[in-house]
């Protein structure tokens, strides 16, 4: 059994037009709600051993706070090939995972449409299908390594999404 934990980025800044958009920072809000889903994660015991992240600076930094919450561990890794990927590259990088639990923070509309594509059934909920900010989907897959990920395989355990933390 795997379980993988996909997350949005927090909310980012748009106050500073100069930077570019990898470059973009996380706002107030997108801090708090970092660290309220990191709370979260470590509350109910989602702790990644693996992480892979896009190196654009939103999802840095929101790792940064959700592992600093959580007490992480885990082995880290960041993709350039995450910013702005589809679900099919998405399910790629989680294709070549090694952990058991592995966490993947990535962008929309890629990160949403994995979600969507490895749930054998959509999660309950209407901000499932628009995927916010720091939106959060918890899956286990009946698999004994991640090569054998695939689409419609996935059981939603938790979804969750920072306004109701």
């Amino acid at each position: 059994m795997k379980k993988l934990i996909l997350t949005r980025h927090a909310k980012s800044s748009w106050d500073n037009p100069l930077i570019g958009d990898h470059a973009r920072v996380l706002n107030d809000r997108g801090r708090k709600n970092a660290r309220a889903m990191g709370a979260w994660l470590k509350a109910h015991g989602h702790l990644p051993d693996q992480v892979i992240c896009s190196t654009a600076e939103r999802c840095v930094q929101s790792w940064e706070i959700i592992g600093l919450e959580m007490e992480s561990t885990a082995n880290m890794t960041y993709e350039t090939g995450l910013y702005h990927s589809s679900s099919d590259q998405i399910a790629g990088y989680v294709r070549k995972a090694k952990g058991d639990t592995v966490m993947l923070l990535a962008h929309n509309p890629g990160i949403g449409d994995s979600a969507m594509r490895l749930a054998t059934q959509a999660a309950d909920h209407e901000a499932f299908y628009r995927y916010p900010t720091c939106a959060t989907t918890v899956f286990t897959f009946d698999i004994a390594s991640w090569d054998k990920l695939e689409f419609g395989a996935g059981t939603i355990i938790a979804f969750k999404i920072p306004r109701e933390l």
